[in-house]
């Protein structure tokens, strides 16, 4: 069983933790074949086009279209726009009343890649992203997840050491990523998965 005697920090990812998401579908659809989840992460970090949007880095129609000629997808623009924006389903249930649960206890941060379209989408849907201490993306780090680099860069922000925190992803490559940077690090896909976590470390 982990001691989580020493940990401060709770910090989340947001798709696929604490919002339900359709990415492995749509994306799936969108390239013409299914593809299993993992190498969908491998894909979709690997590719140039969502770095420069998932850092910052151009908009959402100049994304689109260089996906659509990277990845050589038979679609429009227009459906490809359409299917990225429905990938968000809906924050799943608990979400808020865990991390209200949370807040007195631990400094809360989000660390996820996301980029403009999505973003705004869920502070606009959303009411649980005022609940974090540091709702921080990777558009505010100009890095994505799993480059070691967002995670010191975490570290930075915090101003603390690796070891007082908890970082909760759904990919497997960021996961192994944070406990490579010596972060407390485990792969959830739900809120349930979290207390389970959570009473693993013996942090409720």
């Amino acid at each position: 069983m982990n001691n989580g005697a020493d940990i401060q920090h709770l910090v989340f990812d947001m798709g696929g933790v604490l919002i339900d998401i359709d990415w492995h579908g749509k994306i799936s659809g969108l390239l013409g074949r299914d593809i299993p989840f993992d190498q969908i992460h491998a894909l979709w970090g690997a590719s140039e086009a969502v770095h420069r949007f998932e850092t910052g880095q151009c908009d959402f129609n100049t994304f689109t279209h260089d996906f659509i000629e990277e990845q050589g997808l038979d679609t429009t623009p227009e459906t490809f726009e359409q299917a990225f924006r429905e990938i968000i389903i809906d924050a799943f249930p608990g979400v808020v009343e865990l991390l209200q649960e949370l807040k007195p206890r631990f400094t809360l941060s989000l660390l996820s890649n996301t980029n403009a379209a999505h973003w705004q989408q869920v502070q606009t849907d959303y009411d649980f992203i005022p609940l974090f201490d540091h709702p921080w993306t990777s558009l505010d780090f100009g890095i994505m997840k799993p480059d070691p680099a967002i995670y010191q860069a975490l570290l930075d922000k915090l101003q603390t050491s690796p070891s007082s925190v908890l970082f909760f992803d759904d990919g497997a490559a960021n996961v192994q990523a944070a406990r490579d940077v010596g972060l407390h690090a485990e792969r959830v896909f739900n809120p349930d998965d979290i207390r389970q976590v959570l009473t693993d470390y013996q942090l409720l």
